[in-house]
């Protein structure tokens, strides 16, 4: 069963806007064993617009057009459905009631722009929208189904996983089951996982790489005559892929990083607190992202000049002048001294040069130093040279220091 994903807009075409739905539906119907065909984007222009859906047509089992329902003059899917269906629009009285009650319980009085968005082919079947004001709509060509769906990610998702996923699940061969799986790595290159798992012989299972920065992914496809014969296809690639990455390979079930973590710190009942320089606060952010993570997240300062180094966590003026804030002794005692203020069980502390400026030919840019404190294990610190932009040193250093707690939990506590 082929899909293609339709997205429309001026702002996707002039690359203002990053196209996030279709990420996001591809990943998902690629793990229900829906293969993603074919996508376009087209500008908002009538013409393009019902030229994509007359090819989409003939190459695809269902479409999904997302964009272009809005009350605007710009937003053109629903007339350009109804000339390619050569359907007539036609108002709907009850979608429109509902638009306006959603527009007033907001404090907001419809207006005629708000008519636009009642009106749909005759021929279609509408879909509700429960976030916002722009319903979708579904209808029949030759053996493809089109779904129309609106742009803004917040309204599209549920509508898409609510309402168009189960049809087209229903739609599958249910003689076999296909799926997928994607696990995570930190740590290594692509490359060296590459090296690593090329001797590996996954009994009927497809491997493929994806650098998602600064983690390698590992997607595992695979197909079969029921789910429990899938899943043990599944279980068996997983347990040698893992023999050969260790600890490296820290999800196998779509988990992020900081989701991972925050697992084994309240399994084992372990708190934390973080002193940041070059990283402004992002590793408390990311551990901070996780639902309950009051549980085990006690305190984040973020001491980015040596005065508040000193001030705030008594960092020694003599090593600031002797060894520099990006250095072991320094991001040793942002640990400790952090560790020691919030109570925790864990202490890190974080000093880099981010760049683009900052180096020296000692400490060049991409710089960093982690330190690491615990109540009862002590201090250790480690060194980094990092490539990349500003954005990406940052980056890679939180989750750098995310996967030193991680490791520390599952080797030491």
């Amino acid at each position: 069963m082929s899909i293609e994903i339709i997205s429309t807009g001026n702002e996707i075409m002039a690359g203002l806007t990053l196209d996030t739905n279709f990420n996001w539906a591809a990943s998902l119907l690629t793990s229900k064993g829906i293969t993603v065909g074919y996508h376009t984007s087209v500008s908002d222009n009538k013409d393009h617009l019902i030229s994509s859906f007359k090819i989409a047509s003939k190459r695809a089992k269902a479409v999904i057009v997302t964009g272009g329902l809005g009350p605007t003059e710009d937003d053109l899917s629903s007339i350009s459905a109804s000339e390619f269906l050569s359907s007539e629009l036609v108002f709907n009285q009850q979608v429109h009631n509902s638009i306006c009650e959603k527009l007033k319980s907001r404090g907001r009085e419809p207006n005629e722009n708000h008519k636009k968005q009642a009106m749909f082919p005759e021929a279609a079947e509408t879909i509700e929208n429960k976030v916002g004001t722009a319903w979708g709509f579904k209808f029949e060509v030759d053996g493809t189904w089109f779904y129309f769906l609106p742009g803004v990610p917040r309204e599209f998702k549920p509508m898409f996983t609510e309402m168009v996923l189960p049809e087209l699940e229903s739609a599958l061969d249910k003689n076999e089951a296909t799926s997928s799986k994607m696990l995570k790595t930190f740590g290594l290159g692509e490359s060296e996982v590459a090296r690593r798992l090329s001797g590996l012989k996954l009994d009927g299972v497809d491997l493929g790489y994806r650098l998602k920065f600064p983690e390698v992914h590992l997607r595992l496809v695979t197909s079969g005559n029921s789910e429990p014969e899938v899943e043990k296809k599944f279980h068996s690639s997983i347990d040698l892929i893992s023999g050969e990455l260790g600890e490296y390979l820290f999800s196998t079930d779509e988990k992020t990083l900081e989701e991972a973590t925050a697992e084994l710190l309240l399994k084992k009942k372990i708190t934390i607190a973080t002193a940041e320089s070059c990283t402004g606060g992002l590793l408390a952010s990311r551990l901070t992202d996780i639902p309950g993570s009051s549980a085990y997240f006690l305190r984040g300062v973020i001491t980015y000049s040596n005065e508040a180094k000193v001030e705030m966590l008594r960092v020694s003026e003599k090593d600031l002048g002797k060894y520099g804030a990006v250095s072991s002794q320094v991001v040793e005692q942002m640990a400790e001294e952090v560790r020691k203020l919030s109570g925790s069980d864990i202490g890190i502390g974080i000093s880099g040069i981010a760049g683009p400026g900052g180096g020296t030919p000692a400490k060049p840019v991409g710089t960093v130093y982690i330190g690491f404190s615990h109540k009862d294990k002590g201090v250790f610190s480690k060194k980094y040279n990092f490539q990349g932009l500003r954005f990406e040193i940052k980056t890679i250093s939180s989750s750098a220091a995310i996967d030193l707690v991680r490791k520390f939990c599952l080797n030491d506590v």
